[in-house]
């Protein structure tokens, strides 16, 4: 390689840094973390189940078609799935949620009777100027965000799906090979992480299940829905931080319904099962990329500082996709 040569592909290696670090700082500022896990989610799916479908049989092309296919059925049966859930839980078919939401909501007013019994003033109006009018404004802005989140995320994995189909197989610009190595190896990072995630959430899903259907049912204390809270923490488990926030939300709200005691330890129990599962990331996800488990903690105690629960899902990914630049560049 001649000097002209070196100093080019050093000025393309500066460059794709540049870019790459640009695109994950803009996902985080600008909000496209789910739109960037959907995205590399998909793809991740869709490689792994046409490298298990090839074979002595089936050629390379045939392979990618079956595993979109595989994978648009999949996605299929879960929309659908959630759907019919969601509609026998609504009509009270599965477990009684109309009923249980009343008792959650009289739950709520005796609770803040005895706020104000206690001297405590808290204005709860309730009819037309009650939470949900008084407060519709920021409702229906949460809904927004929410759809928002949603369609970045079914763009993200569009995206994915079109690059498992649209990349070329080789790329020799150097720019574009620089860039290519960049996304190998935050591929890479997703990959470990998304993996540590699964054990992660098994974890998480054992201690929810421990609680809701030994603990709790050994002092005559029955939860609602606990069978399907226990597999609703598994599947919102998968995705990072937030996910446990989701299920843990779910696990107090039926909590509430039983008694206001009940939610209290639910509240006090999933507290600790959050934080552990900063320990638990911080220590498998170190374990997977070689660190210290006091280097991915801190990695995420920064970036949720600096960018928020955004910050705190990602980190574990770019700690581990910095670390492997620097150990590629003998750096460390």
């Amino acid at each position: 390689m001649t000097v002209e040569n070196g100093e080019r592909a050093a000025r393309c290696e500066r460059a794709s840094e540049i870019l790459s670090g640009g695109a994950i700082l803009c996902a985080l500022l600008f909000h496209l973390v789910p739109a960037l896990f959907a995205g590399f989610l998909a793809h991740m799916l869709l490689r792994g189940m046409a490298r298990r479908l090839r074979g002595g049989r089936v050629s390379h092309g045939v392979a990618r078609a079956l595993a979109a296919s595989l994978l648009g059925l999949a996605a299929a049966g879960i929309v659908a799935g959630a759907a019919l859930l969601l509609h026998g839980f609504v009509r009270g078919r599965l477990g009684d949620l109309p009923g249980l939401l009343s008792s959650v909501g009289e739950t709520a007013r005796r609770l803040l009777s005895s706020v104000e019994g206690l001297g405590i003033p808290f204005s709860a109006p309730t009819g037309n100027d009650g939470w949900l009018s008084r407060y519709a404004v920021e409702l229906r802005h949460a809904g927004l965000i929410g759809l928002r989140g949603l369609a970045h995320m079914i763009v993200g994995a569009i995206v994915g799906v079109l690059v498992f189909f649209g990349a070329p197989e080789r790329v020799e610009a150097p720019l574009a090979v620089a860039l290519a190595e960049r996304i190998a190896r935050f591929d890479v990072a997703f990959r470990t992480v998304a993996k540590a995630q699964l054990e992660i959430s098994a974890v998480n899903t054992s201690l929810t299940g421990l609680y809701l259907l030994v603990a709790l049912p050994l002092f005559g204390i029955r939860v609602p829905l606990a069978g399907t809270l226990v597999a609703l923490t598994f599947v919102c488990g998968l995705l990072p931080v937030i996910g446990n926030l989701v299920s843990n939300a779910f696990v107090v709200l039926l909590s509430i319904g039983v008694s206001p005691w009940v939610a209290a330890l639910s509240v006090v129990f999933l507290v600790v099962i959050h934080k552990l599962e900063y320990f638990l990331n911080a220590k498998i996800v170190g374990v997977r990329i070689g660190a210290a488990v006091w280097e991915t903690l801190l990695a995420m105690i920064l970036l949720d500082a600096v960018f928020g629960v955004p910050g705190l899902v990602l980190a574990p990914v770019v700690y581990a996709w910095t670390k492997a630049e620097l150990v590629e560049r003998g750096l460390v």
